[in-house]
């Protein structure tokens, strides 16, 4: 009965230490006066504060606030949020290919991209045609020497708006297009991979959002 008890405090506690308790204590033309979990903080519309607690909006009436991605509108007579569970960071699993390869669709600015990961590559890497299909603009990019299969070349440097891999979307991300046909398939380089933290599991490689 007592290592029940024990055990039923500890999960009560991991409940707790998981939730934010979110209070409107005042409002100031554009910013708003939160308790967060007990802490006081002054945020300006836009402002985020280290808890994850988003101001959207701030007016003379009411503050609208998004947690754990929800929104919900404060005034100083309702000034009491519900309480919520931070939500997991977005994770990804892949499984390896008959040839050990990791392969996966991606959404580069929009627009469905099968990629394969390459921890060897140090940007994200585009063959020409696929450039054209996604309507990159080269005209303002920095040539760059990159090695490839068949010795050193040139390519593009420029930085794609998004790249989105299951629910991890990452933003301004480096890659180089190349003006032929190489690579045949997208290749998922570190200036995406190092801004995630993989693993692998028994063949499976998990790619997990920092933020």
């Amino acid at each position: 009965m007592r290592s029940y008890i024990l055990f039923f405090l500890g999960l009560l506690i991991t409940v707790d230490a998981n939730a934010q308790q979110v209070q409107l204590k005042g409002l100031f033309g554009n910013s708003a006066l939160l308790e967060i979990d007990g802490r006081q903080r002054i945020l300006k519309s836009g402002d985020e504060s280290p808890e994850g607690v988003s101001l959207l909006e701030a007016t003379t009436s009411y503050a609208r606030i998004s947690v754990a991605g929800r929104e919900q509108k404060l005034t100083l007579n309702a000034p009491i949020a519900a309480s919520y569970v931070r939500a997991e960071k977005a994770k990804v699993r892949l499984s390896a290919d008959s040839r050990g390869h990791y392969s996966t669709d991606a959404w580069v600015n929009g627009m469905r991209v099968p990629m394969m990961v390459d921890t060897g590559a140090t940007n994200i890497a585009i063959n020409y045609p696929t450039a054209r299909r996604l309507g990159l603009n080269l005209s303002t990019a920095r040539k760059v020497p990159v090695a490839t299969a068949n010795g050193m070349t040139s390519a593009y440097l420029i930085n794609l708006s998004s790249v989105t891999i299951g629910g991890i979307k990452l933003h301004n991300v480096a890659a180089t297009v190349h003006s032929d046909d190489f690579p045949r398939v997208v290749l998922l380089g570190n200036s995406f991979l190092g801004r995630v933290d993989m693993e692998q599991q028994s063949g499976v490689l998990i790619l997990r959002a920092r933020n």
